[in-house]
């Protein structure tokens, strides 16, 4: 039996960490504090509480470090860290490789926790191999990343 055809597997980091100063901690905090206070002064203290959380947790996920996933696509679906998810659940897949150095698999599910997923695929190499993996079980359709991931990359998060 082909490689191929046990499926493909390979591991990530969640982001590429940066080091950030203290000056940048502190910059976030104050921004936060600003945004609290200017909240309460405007009456709306579940905004505030909302701004302080927000800045505690960017600076929580700034903080840490990356983490390694391990990521399998074979017959049964996309295995996320022991999570599977089934092609059936999958609308479709798009490899984003605007970036040569640094290519992404973007998945459409119909979660709803979930309704895209972005994992990063290492090298063009693989990225070819995976897109003639799951274009087998999955239709292939022009996706772009979510606002939201770009901010995470914004972040460093």
């Amino acid at each position: 039996m082909p490689p191929q055809e046990q499926g493909i597997t390979w591991q990530v980091s969640t982001h590429e960490h940066k080091d950030r100063s203290a000056d940048w901690y502190w910059t976030l905090g104050l921004l936060a504090l600003g945004g609290a206070g200017l909240s309460v002064f405007f009456g709306n203290l579940l905004f505030a509480v909302i701004l302080l959380m927000g800045g505690g947790c960017i600076g929580a996920l700034a903080a840490r470090g990356p983490r390694e996933h391990a990521v399998r696509v074979d017959s049964k679906g996309l295995m996320l860290d022991g999570t599977i998810y089934p092609y059936k659940k999958l609308d479709s897949f798009w490899i984003e490789d605007s970036k040569a150095d640094d290519p992404k698999l973007l998945v459409s599910t119909k979660g709803v926790l979930h309704p895209q997923l972005v994992v990063p695929l290492g090298n063009a190499t693989r990225a070819g191999v995976v897109r003639q993996y799951i274009k087998r079980f999955v239709k292939e359709e022009e996706q772009h990343m979510h606002v939201g991931e770009h901010l995470a990359e914004l972040f460093g998060l």
